[in-house]
C-alpha cells in the first residue's frame, strides 16, 4: 500500500518535467522582446524637371529666345511659357500686343520626352528701344492627351547662365549677359 503523503519514483519524471516545462514558459514570457527602433522615412525623391532651359535671351529691341527640353516622360503638344521683360535700367516692360505685365510665348510640338528645342524665336513680344532682358515666370504644358499642368520655375531645370540671368532680370540696374 501506498502511503498518501509520500511521493513515488514513478511520478516524479512526469512532475519535475512539468515543472520544467512550466518554468521555461514563465521564462519566455517574462522576457521582453526588443521594442522594433523608429525607423526614420526615406525622404520623397526631389521630383525632376519638367523643362530644361538651356538658354533663354532678348534679341534686339522686341524679340524673344528660348532653348528647352522636354523633361517629362509624355509627349508635349504646346508649351506656353509666362515671361516678364525690363530695361537695361531694371523698369518692367509691358507685352506689345496685350500691353499687360506677362506675355505668353507659345511653341507647338509635338515634343518627344527629352527632345531639345534649340534657339525657339518670337518676334515682336515688347517694343522697347533700352530693352535689356526677360524673366521666365512658369509655363503652361499642355500634353498630347489634352492634359494641362502649370509649373512654376522650381520645377524648371535652369541650365547655363538661364537660373542666374533670370534671377537678376528685372534688378535695378543689373546688367546681364543679354546686354
Amino acid at each position: 500500500m501506498l502511503n498518501q503523503g509520500q511521493s513515488t519514483g514513478r511520478f516524479s519524471p512526469i512532475r519535475f518535467g512539468s515543472l520544467l516545462a512550466i518554468s521555461v514558459l514563465l521564462t519566455a514570457c517574462a522576457q521582453k522582446q526588443p521594442e522594433s527602433v523608429a525607423v526614420k522615412p526615406e525622404p520623397k525623391p526631389e521630383p525632376k524637371p519638367v523643362l530644361l532651359i538651356s538658354d533663354h535671351h532678348t534679341r534686339g529691341s522686341s524679340d524673344a529666345s528660348i532653348s528647352f527640353t522636354n523633361g517629362t516622360d509624355q509627349t508635349l503638344q504646346y508649351v506656353m511659357f509666362k515671361t516678364s521683360a525690363f530695361t537695361r535700367a531694371g523698369k518692367p516692360v509691358n507685352a506689345r500686343k496685350s500691353g499687360r505685365r506677362n506675355a505668353w510665348l507659345r511653341v507647338a510640338g509635338p515634343f518627344a520626352p527629352g527632345e531639345e528645342i534649340g534657339g525657339k524665336v518670337w518676334q515682336k513680344v515688347w517694343r522697347h528701344p533700352n530693352l535689356g532682358c526677360f524673366r521666365i515666370e512658369g509655363a503652361e504644358l499642355i500634353f498630347a492627351d489634352q492634359s494641362v499642368e502649370y509649373h512654376g520655375t522650381d520645377r524648371f531645370a535652369m541650365l547655363n547662365q538661364s537660373a542666374t540671368r533670370n534671377a537678376a532680370c528685372g534688378g535695378q540696374g543689373v546688367r546681364t549677359a543679354a546686354q
